[in-house]
């Protein structure tokens, strides 16, 4: 299991997106900057990067989105 935290701040809902990785599973979890209590969670399959990106950008910007799928992609 590989876990990476992304603290973008004020260009994401939240602020806080944390990454999970189990497998071939990816649980992308949209955390409040302050409290760290989870504000929207999304099970994904390794291999659909498409989702993934889609559900990215509506919780933050293209550049952070391009930054999680890069180290999605690196593993």
């Amino acid at each position: 299991m590989k876990t990476k935290t992304f603290k973008i701040g004020e260009y994401c809902i939240g602020g806080i997106i944390k990454v999970i990785i189990k497998n071939d599973k990816i649980n992308i979890l949209c955390l409040d900057y302050y409290t760290k209590k989870e504000i929207n969670n999304e099970n994904f399959n390794i291999n659909d990067i498409y989702s993934i990106d889609d559900f990215l950008n509506v919780l933050t910007s293209c550049y952070y989105s391009d930054k999680i799928i890069n180290y999605i992609k690196n593993i």
